[in-house]
């Protein structure tokens, strides 16, 4: 069998990959989608109130899939994935969409033993604190616009916060798995 392509396959061939790779080609940059695939909800938009002369941080949106034993349940989710983004967090941020969150994910996959706050985030989050496999290993509240910081009692790998009271809404326990695609995990 002979394969022969004509030049706009070519063309629609090289142009679906630069749209896969995005404008730098590493996903860690850029504010766009991360595989897999999941459409970014418009009323994230509507969500982030900045200050005046505070600059916006990007974050990507994917998916995590939250392993329980009533069943799989589909997360969205804000990528923090860099120093910036993990710095601002939900700084600013109103809300979310039902069933998102924002999950922190560091350059090199160690365990971690540090602590998060709430400074500048108006609303009460929900902390998963996970393992390297996405195991939920404990849970933390972190009360709106609270600098106390709050640790887990064990290192951790991972972390996934939500608006306070959706893990519990969504049936998510200690136990349950949080499965982190392989394209948002460092090298």
């Amino acid at each position: 069998m002979t394969w022969r392509l004509s030049f706009s396959t070519l063309i629609g061939l090289a142009a679906l990959a630069v749209l896969a790779c995005g404008p730098s080609g590493d996903p860690a940059t850029r504010g766009g989608v991360i595989a897999p695939a999941v459409e970014r909800p418009e009323e994230l938009a509507g969500l982030l109130d900045l200050p005046p002369l505070v600059s916006e941080v990007v974050f990507p949106w994917s998916e995590v899939i939250v392993s329980r034993q009533s069943g799989d349940i589909a997360l969205g989710v804000l990528v923090a994935n860099t120093a910036d983004r993990r710095s601002r967090g939900m700084m600013y941020w109103s809300g979310l969409p039902s069933n998102s969150g924002m999950i922190f994910i560091w350059e090199q996959t160690r365990e971690r033993s540090g602590g998060f706050w709430n400074r500048n985030v108006p609303i009460d989050l929900s902390v998963a604190w996970l393992a390297r496999d996405g195991t939920i290993l404990e849970f933390t509240t972190l009360y709106a616009e609270d600098d106390t910081t709050k640790r887990p009692q064990q290192p951790y790998f991972f972390v996934l916060e939500i608006p306070h009271g959706r893990f519990e809404q969504m049936g998510i326990a200690l136990g349950d798995r949080v499965l982190i695609p392989e394209t948002l995990l460092p090298n």
